[in-house]
């Protein structure tokens, strides 16, 4: 097989175009440490970028090995999911994705050197997040759990561990002794990232949200159960909207609250294509058409979040 139909498949199997749901948090939590707190640290910004981006490929070709493994649905089994139709070798892609836990797990490793310690407990958690995601008896992916632990483990998440590379002395620090250890954690500080996270938060679940809503057929023939089985589609519609409403609420805040300068106001000019796509999805979900629009309205947002922190940093 040519190597560049090699790298096609790959990049289909780890579903690259969906990447931008850590690069963009990654992107802003960057922005806020340069911009805010006025110190970026670049060694550790690019350990952490191939940490992220490694294990975010990592967990997305577990999901599609997984949902291939565990396939009820013999004809999604062999014309939907990527190892079928490209007939790969299971065991082969187990190797891949092996392969990428392991370059993630070593850069994240040297960031707990080159930081505190206290990194490695919450990578811990992270990684134990993303695995068990899409891995296991109970795949947090086929319960009605997907939308939060997407939302705030890319959203609030990966935006904190790109600001605490750089502010950890300001964030969460430990002092270790023969006796005891000292664990120093700034709450208010993390706070305010949170509320920063807030609408990509909303935003990446409503990617969730939207993919499961589409695929809700189809995940009862395989067997998972996620939330819009529960709530239903006209419900998740809904919840749809009103996670689509809070990042331009939470904009305002950062507008009303000095955080933004008063020019970012000029990023409500972009509710009306975010509402017009909101609309597009709420007329229909079918994942070939509609499903995109949730991705876009997530990129659109992201995209101002990221400019606008870019401009007020080179004009400050």
């Amino acid at each position: 097989m040519p190597m560049n139909k090699k790298l096609a498949i790959f990049l289909e199997f780890v579903e690259i175009r969906t990447k931008v749901a850590s690069v963009f948090p990654m992107m802003i939590g960057f922005m806020w440490s340069a911009y805010y707190y006025g110190t970026f640290n670049w060694l550790n910004a690019a350990l952490f970028f191939i940490a992220v981006v490694t294990f975010d490929m990592c967990t997305t070709a577990i999901n599609n090995a997984m949902d291939y493994h565990k396939a009820v649905d013999l004809d999604y089994k062999v014309n939907e999911n990527v190892i079928g139709v490209h007939q790969l070798s299971f065991q082969r892609m187990v190797g891949v994705i092996l392969t990428l836990l392991g370059i993630s797990l070593v850069f994240s490793l040297i960031l707990v050197i080159l930081t505190d310690s206290l990194l490695l407990g919450m990578g811990a958690i992270c990684f134990v997040i993303g695995i068990c995601y899409t891995f296991g008896p109970m795949p947090l992916s086929r319960l009605p759990l997907g939308e939060v632990f997407s939302g705030f483990t890319m959203g609030f998440g990966i935006l904190f561990l790109a600001i605490y590379m750089t502010q950890y002395g300001n964030l969460l620090t430990s002092t270790w002794s023969l006796n005891e250890v000292v664990i120093r954690f700034n709450w208010v500080e993390s706070l305010r990232i949170f509320v920063w996270s807030t609408p990509l938060i909303s935003l990446i679940a409503n990617i969730m949200l939207a993919n499961n809503t589409c695929d809700l057929k189809t995940d009862i023939q395989n067997q998972r159960y996620t939330l819009v089985y529960y709530i239903g589609v006209q419900r998740a519609i809904r919840l749809y909207q009103i996670l689509s409403v809070i990042p331009w609420l939470v904009w305002g805040l950062l507008i009303a609250t000095r955080h933004l300068p008063l020019w970012a106001g000029l990023g409500f000019l972009l509710i009306i294509p975010h509402t017009k796509s909101v609309q597009r999805y709420s007329a229909k979900q079918i994942k070939r058409e509609t499903f995109v629009e949730s991705v876009k309205s997530f990129v659109m947002f992201a995209m101002m979040y990221v400019l606008t922190l870019l401009i007020a940093l080179i004009t400050k």
